[in-house]
């Protein structure tokens, strides 16, 4: 194994609150990724920062103690967060997204980047690179930085397959175990299928899958898992759907409007189509249409059919709420920019005794618009300020959520059943 080498240290005074820096790092290339000796060079960062533990540890064993040192350092004391990139960009962007959270930070983050093939060069491909750093965020009040790790492990796709292993024994102890994966590759990717068996929490974004109806498909085997154990799952897809979810359902506030639910005949939803990154916003549509059924009580009738113009149609029966009848569902695809990852509008159209329409649309990146009329309220129309949130903000959001979400785990069941 090699040296570490490229250890380095950036001091400074940091006023805003928005700023993260990293304190000391250091860097090394080793054929045996052997954990006591990241242990260790973890230790010798902190020492050099001034962290210094109570008593003497151990070589090979991390020193967890956590909020002060003896310095009066203050270190994260939260959870350990594992993240999955594909190259060296998804790492910057996980990089990027945890250094930016405000008020929850993982104590430790391990970044495992699987290269591919034909992004390695020869002489490395038997390599694993390690990258260790403590990094510190400061308040801007009259308060102690917080620090807190980073570790980021690179390796061929022909070692992936020993990460999951050697990881596990890189979370700090007594703390839960989140992952996120950003990418699209999780659905069977055997990496993912060793993670979930070590962690708590899975963290992804079904955006990512595209319009590939199997793999959100592929989803629900997540929710299904019979092992009480098994890891809880979130998804940004689901967050960016909260503003239209809460707006849909302001609609239906007034009581005299709540009686529209009971004769609902259609509902259009138009989507992000396809994008040159592979993401669109299938999966939100799908969401939306499983959070609606899964809420009024609908089922499904026959599972979504493809159209020859594009997008898919199905029928669902409402048994839930007012007398039996068939809802047309349609969902559309979208070009629009301003749709990007999610939706582009949902209109709910009802008939019979109770008449009404209700449209929520995304006029732009940061406005929607929404328009309702019904025979007791005349046409109303106003427009939200909803900006697209985050990585960082989504990443915060899934952080601090240790139960489950039965709302969500109750739309994607229903969604991914409506799949052919």
């Amino acid at each position: 194994m090699a040296a570490p080498v490229n250890r380095s240290r950036e001091d400074g005074s940091v006023a805003d609150r928005s700023e993260r820096t990293s304190v000391v790092a250091t860097s090394f290339r080793t054929d045996v990724l052997d954990t006591g000796v990241i242990h260790d060079e973890l230790n010798r960062l902190w020492t050099e920062l001034g962290d210094l533990p109570h008593g003497e540890q151990a070589s090979g064993e991390i020193v967890t103690e956590s909020h002060f040192g003896a310095s009066g350092l203050m270190r994260a004391n939260t959870l350990n967060l594992l993240a999955v990139a594909r190259n060296e960009r998804e790492a910057a962007l996980i990089t990027q997204s945890v250094s930016r959270l405000h008020d929850f930070l993982p104590s430790r983050t391990i970044i495992m980047v699987t290269r591919q093939p034909d992004e390695i060069e020869s002489e490395v491909a038997n390599y694993y690179d390690v990258h260790l750093q403590l990094n510190e965020q400061h308040t801007g009040r009259d308060e102690p930085a917080l620090h807190f790790e980073t570790i980021t492990i690179t390796a061929g796709q022909q070692d992936a397959g020993h990460l999951s292993s050697m990881v596990s024994s890189l979370l700090a102890a007594e703390l839960q175990d989140f992952l996120w994966w950003p990418g699209d590759d999780f659905v069977n990717h055997p990496l993912f299928e060793d993670l979930q068996q070590i962690v708590d929490r899975i963290i992804v974004d079904s955006a990512q899958l595209g319009n590939d109806a199997s793999g959100v498909a592929a989803m629900r085997e997540l929710l299904e898992d019979d092992d009480s154990g098994a890891p809880l799952i979130g998804d940004f897809t689901w967050l960016r759907l909260g503003p239209w979810r809460q707006l849909i359902a302001q609609f239906f506030d007034p009581p005299d409007v709540q009686l529209c639910l009971s004769s609902i005949e259609e509902l259009t939803i138009s989507y992000a189509d396809i994008r040159e990154d592979g993401s669109s916003g299938f999966a939100s549509a799908l969401l939306t249409v499983g959070w609606l059924a899964s809420r009024l009580g609908w089922t499904i009738l026959d599972p979504l059919e493809k159209r020859t113009s594009g997008g898919w149609s199905a029928p669902l029966r409402a048994t839930g709420n007012g007398p039996v009848r068939e809802i047309n569902l349609l969902l559309l695809p979208d070009k629009s920019p301003y749709a990007r990852f999610s939706l582009r509008h949902v209109e709910i159209i009802a008939g019979g005794e109770h008449p009404g329409k209700f449209r929520v649309e995304r006029t732009d990146a940061d406005d929607l618009v929404t328009s309702s009329e019904t025979q007791t309220v005349p046409f109303v129309s106003r427009m939200v300020y909803a900006k697209r949130p985050t990585n960082e903000k989504m990443l915060g959001e899934e952080l601090q959520r240790f139960g489950h979400d039965r709302t969500f785990e109750e739309a994607i069941t229903f969604a991914t059943r409506l799949l052919p």
